[in-house]
């Protein structure tokens, strides 16, 4: 058994050349436009071309980030942009397409089957049952999401079908992976798309207190190396496409020290690692999720979350020109993140024109429009000129490959010979969906006019159920959600699986998924057997018909969109073939941030921004959940959505910061007369999200 890859990020050329030569045995970029950080160099085909000829002759692997949410008006480029990388397969250098999108798995597995592809950490992989219903997909190796212990990881590796990578270093988030909102819900910026605002990274005020209440320290498992390497995990992965040349030098070199040591020797190399691991900047490095207590190592309420060292603060202002108090000391082509007194972080920049007054005094050109007090923190330095970096690759490469020619034939046309269902929807007239976490109101909600009732499926919840009379008309009606995420991993999966299968057997054929798990434990169950009706929650973030196709083959007859969906984008969507009744959430409150973090925020008592944006905190069980100050309400757009051709709408009164159901009436009335009570928010109905998505390979 082989030591596991050593994955590292490379976000421009610099980095690209340096993680290689630091000792990388692979690296993930991203293409330009789709990817999870959109705002890095990135690269475009023709880039990518050349990056994949010069990584064979050194028997090194690229894997491709395709791994940002799939917009409808992005589909046609989409599939234009598959048929191309569809070329990459000639080379042994390309390792696999690491996507999140289940449309993209879609249309890969469809058109494009030779692609290898790999789900990101953003598709949100748990457990052992989310690991092997990618096995079925077809899928050739999971990223796990950060929040997995250690050795759950190591576990599901050993068990696994197929390939198993996790994340060793850099940044993490409060929210689990693929389950944060709350950039998108403030103003459209998806992290789901590589547009995170960073919302957790705030300073907030909760009564007389301040803090960096959700900010996060980075992650180091550099201590944990020795086990990962004997165990059954195939890659190490590095965080960090937004990060410099020097951080990606030292970090790799760190890992790769430890990675290849003997084993009489590691502990003197693990010395060696923490000295380079030191000298790269970050924030302050933690056992992360892997820690027997995440919540006092992994949350720095007292630090901003601002990555770097500290190396100065602004004095004074005259002109254009700052002076900055520095006893570390400034240079030309530094690179440096300001940070406001209020913890507010700025874009980087490159220090250009520098002067020494004094022992520790600088004078900078082109701060000033940084108030005094504003800190000044070091992240790398400028690299290498990108051209010399090129320059140098294409001289050690043959005539690189041409890219195959996107398809004659639109995708719409080319999905018109699937199944679709929007005659069926028109006919079927508009049907209500009521969504609950309580089952105390269950007969209540059995007398409202909703179509169907979905009931959150905790360990609770069902064991209520079970003491409760329910009807064979009820049961037709009443649907069964499966929580995500279920703490307690793949043991508390096999838990749920004895509970569902008792269900089952007792007539409840109506279920909820909203994890890739969920599927695979109600395929396991009913293989061969009696015929279960699956919905698609709003937690497998669908935004783009052919994600719904996805699950639609894999046995869904109505999917739930994602709740920050525009109306751009419904317009678009409803245009193509329906394989599946799409649900639109006309009412909801939905958590914008779950995490297993337990922070230092009072209960049920807004904490807020410095804007004045206000959000609540709750704790049930091992989880925790951030909240907007308002629900989420179309009723108001119910004419416009039935005009545009969807007839299935959701009141959802599962989640919130309080107790919903006592609202079902008045929620009821407003869907009725399409009213919305105040205060609400439409979210994101009215944002232009809509990109020209361009694949000239010049740009």
């Amino acid at each position: 058994m082989g030591a596991p890859e050593l994955l590292a990020p490379a976000g421009s050329i610099e980095t690209f050349w340096t993680a290689f030569e630091a000792g990388a045995d692979a690296v993930y970029v991203g293409i330009r436009g789709w990817n999870a950080r959109a705002f890095a160099d990135n690269f475009t085909l023709d880039e990518c071309t050349d990056l994949l000829a010069w990584a064979e002759s050194r028997r090194k692997r690229i894997y491709f980030a395709l791994n940002s949410l799939i917009l409808s008006n992005e589909l046609e480029s989409l599939h234009s942009l598959l048929a191309e990388i569809s070329s990459f397969v000639s080379f042994k250098s390309f390792g696999g397409l690491i996507v999140q999108d289940a449309g993209v798995v879609f249309l890969s597995k469809r058109f494009f089957p030779g692609i290898p592809l790999h789900l990101s950490t953003l598709s949100g992989i748990h457990n052992l049952q989310g690991v092997e219903m990618a096995a079925r997909w077809g899928i050739k190796r999971v990223v796990l999401a950060r929040e997995v212990p250690l050795d759950e990881a190591i576990s599901i590796a050993q068990r696994a079908s197929i390939e198993v990578e996790v994340f060793v270093h850099g940044a993490l988030c409060f929210s689990f992976s693929g389950l944060c909102i709350a950039s998108s819900f403030r103003g459209g910026r998806s992290g789901l798309r590589g547009e995170c605002a960073q919302p957790c990274r705030l300073r907030f005020r909760q009564g007389h207190r301040e803090g960096f209440f959700l900010s996060c320290n980075d992650f180091s498992a550099l201590h944990f190396i020795p086990e990962l390497k004997r165990s059954k995990i195939a890659a190490l992965k590095i965080e960090g496409r937004m990060k410099s040349p020097d951080y990606v030098k030292m970090v790799v070199k760190a890992y790769r020290m430890v990675l290849d040591a003997k084993p009489e020797d590691e502990k003197e190399r693990m010395l060696q690692a923490e000295d380079l691991l030191r000298r790269a900047p970050s924030r302050r490095l933690s056992p992360g999720f892997w820690s027997e207590n995440p919540s006092q190592d992994v949350l720095s309420p007292k630090l901003s979350g601002t990555s770097g060292i500290w190396v100065g603060t602004i004095e004074s202002k005259e002109g254009n020109r700052v002076i900055i108090r520095s006893k570390r000391g400034l240079h030309l082509g530094d690179i440096v993140r300001p940070e406001t007194s209020k913890g507010r972080e700025e874009r980087l920049r490159e220090i250009i024109k520098i002067s020494k007054l004094g022992d520790e005094l600088f004078e900078l050109e082109g701060f000033s429009d940084l108030p005094v007090g504003a800190k000044l923190f070091f992240v790398g330095r400028k690299g290498e000129r990108p051209h010399l970096v090129w320059k140098r690759i294409r001289s050690e490469i043959s005539q690189g490959i041409s890219l195959k020619p996107p398809p004659s034939t639109s995708l719409r046309d080319m999905l018109e010979e699937l199944p679709d269902k929007r005659r069926a929807l028109r006919r079927g007239g508009t049907k209500l969906i009521v969504k609950i976490s309580n089952p105390e109101i269950l007969p209540s909600v059995f007398h409202s006019p909703a179509r169907w009732i979905i009931l959150k499926a905790t360990l609770h919840n069902l064991e209520s159920l079970a003491k409760m009379r329910i009807l064979d008309a009820q049961k037709e009606r009443l649907v069964l959600s499966l929580p995500t995420p279920i703490v307690g991993w793949t043991q508390r999966m096999k838990i749920y699986e004895r509970a569902i299968g008792w269900f089952i057997s007792r007539g409840f054929l109506l279920w909820e998924i909203n994890n890739t798990s969920h599927l695979e434990v109600l395929q396991k169950l009913t293989e061969n057997r009696q015929k279960i009706g699956i919905f698609g929650g709003i937690r497998l973030n669908v935004r783009n018909p052919a994600a719904l196709f996805h699950w639609a083959q894999q046995g869904c007859f109505a999917i739930s969109l994602s709740v920050d969906v525009t109306k751009g984008e419904l317009l678009e969507f409803i245009k193509y073939p329906m394989p599946a009744v799409p649900i639109v959430t006309v009412y909801s409150w939905p958590s914008l941030m779950v995490s297993i973090l337990e922070p230092k925020l009072m209960e049920m008592k807004p904490f807020i921004t410095e804007k004045g944006e206000r959000y609540y905190y709750s704790r049930n069980g091992a989880l925790s959940f951030i909240y907007a100050d308002r629900p989420i309400s179309l009723f108001g757009k119910l004419g416009e959505l039935i005009n545009m051709g969807y007839h299935y709408f959701a009141i959802d009164l599962s989640e919130g910061p309080r107790d919903l159901s006592k609202d079902l009436s008045r929620l009821l009335s407003g869907f009725e007369h399409e009213r919305d009570d105040k205060p609400f928010t439409d979210c994101n109905w009215n944002l232009n999200l809509v990109k020209e998505v361009s694949h000239d390979k010049r740009m």
